[in-house]
């Protein structure tokens, strides 16, 4: 029997008051549960960058739009996720509402990071022309929400000195679009999947590249 993706569009309704971005977290693997998710996975490219060090200013994607994450669920079994340009507009501007500039922390601990604030955001229009190439990013899909935060923390800005940390992670309450997608050799592509993280003897770098390549011949 045909095995079938499972495509899940996670968006912000706002007739829902639970629903929000609530913080963004200094990650050292990025991904550029109500449905409360965490996506601190490897993220190659999208990873932030220093942007200034004189005044520690780090730079980088949040949130990319239409970029399929997996996910497992309570059974081991893969899905994937996925914001649309709507939803990351609608996630930035949120927010900035609720006050969460001067909020964040360190691989999603609990106790927030002092010292650590948003001095600028936005959502990338026009990538040909976007300030992210003056910045040293290539090739940043339209409708990614773009931060800067000034980081006066010294404890976190020697983990982004170090490459302890290289990128953001966002944790939040969504609500979910269920999509299911019939797909051919389904079976041999989640047996792949299935295989991969149940080795242990490969690295974490290992691991993603290998599911990155799995779940590019899905699409």
């Amino acid at each position: 029997m045909e095995n079938k993706k499972i495509l899940i569009e996670l968006f912000i309704d706002e007739s829902d008051d639970d629903n929000a971005l609530d913080i963004i977290s200094f990650v050292s693997t990025p991904a550029i549960e109500k449905n409360f998710m965490h996506f601190n996975k490897k993220n190659g490219k999208y990873s932030f960058k220093s942007t200034d060090d004189e005044k520690r200013i780090v730079t980088g994607p949040v949130m990319v739009p239409n970029q399929e994450i997996i996910r497992m669920d309570a059974e081991s079994k893969p899905y994937f996720v996925y914001f649309t340009e709507e939803t990351i507009e609608k996630a930035q501007e949120i927010f900035a509402k609720n006050g969460k500039t001067k909020s964040t922390n360190f691989e999603h601990e609990e106790n927030d990071m002092k010292g650590v604030t948003v001095v600028e955001s936005w959502i990338v229009m026009d990538p040909s022309n976007d300030k992210s190439n003056a910045l040293g990013f290539s090739s940043i899909p339209k409708g990614t929400w773009m931060v800067s935060y000034k980081v006066d923390n010294d404890e976190l800005w020697n983990k982004v000195k170090s490459k302890e940390v290289q990128g953001f992670s966002i944790e939040g309450v969504f609500s979910k679009n269920i999509i299911e997608m019939n797909k051919d050799e389904q079976d041999t592509s989640f047996k792949d999947i299935q295989d991969i993280l149940n080795n242990d003897s490969i690295s974490e770098d290992e691991m993603f590249d290998k599911l990155s390549e799995v779940i590019s011949k899905l699409k």
